[in-house]
C-alpha cells in the first residue's frame, strides 16, 4: 500500500513538472567493481573482470532533481563468473553539481535459464561537472547492499567508483 502511494506520488510530481525544464541526456561509462580498500591497497592487481561498461540515461526535471535509470554490462559475469550478466538499476538523483542518488537494480545472467539475483540497493555520492553546455562529465563513489539499512555502513571495503560521460540530447 505504501508504495501505490509513493508511485501515484511521483506520478503527480512528473505530471506537474515543467516541459521547459526537462532535459535528457545519455552516457556511457565504467564502474570499477574493486572496492576501495582493495585499490588502496593493491592498485595494480586489478584484472578486465572488474570493470563494467555503463550505458546510463538521465531525465533532468529540473535541475536539482533528476530521474536515472543505468545498465551495467559484465561480459565475464558478475564477479568472475564467466556468463554475461546485466546489471539494469534506477535511481532518484537529488543535487545539480553535488548529488547524492538511492536506487535499487537486479544482477541478470543473459542465458536463457538465468534468475534475477535479489534487490540491490544503491547509494551514490557524485559530482556532475558540465564540461560544455552539451557534455557532462560524472564521477561517483556508490555503496551497494541487500539490505537498503545497510546503505549507511560504507567502509573502504563496500566502496567502489565510477564515472560516466553524458550528453545532453
Amino acid at each position: 500500500m505504501k508504495a501505490i502511494f509513493w508511485g501515484l506520488g511521483l506520478a503527480l510530481f512528473l505530471a506537474a513538472a515543467p516541459a521547459a525544464a526537462i532535459e535528457n541526456r545519455l552516457g556511457l561509462g565504467v564502474h570499477v567493481w574493486r572496492s576501495a580498500g582493495e585499490l588502496w591497497d593493491h592498485p595494480t592487481n586489478g584484472g578486465e573482470h572488474d570493470l563494467t561498461a555503463l550505458l546510463s540515461y538521465q531525465l533532468v526535471l529540473w535541475r536539482p532533481l533528476k530521474l536515472q535509470l543505468d545498465v551495467e554490462y559484465f561480459d565475464n559475469g558478475f564477479g568472475g563468473a564467466g556468463l554475461v550478466a546485466l546489471f539494469p538499476q534506477g535511481l532518484i538523483v537529488v543535487g545539480d553539481r553535488l548529488y547524492v542518488a538511492v536506487g535499487a537494480g537486479w544482477i541478470y545472467p543473459r542465458d536463457l535459464e538465468g534468475n534475477l539475483s535479489n534487490v540491490v540497493y544503491l547509494a551514490r555520492l557524485g559530482i556532475d561537472l558540465p564540461v560544455r553546455s552539451r557534455l557532462h562529465l560524472d564521477l561517483y563513489v556508490q555503496q551497494r547492499a541487500e539490505d537498503a539499512s545497510r546503505l549507511t555502513a560504507a567502509t573502504a571495503e563496500t566502496i567502489t567508483f565510477g564515472t560516466v560521460v553524458r550528453f545532453r540530447m
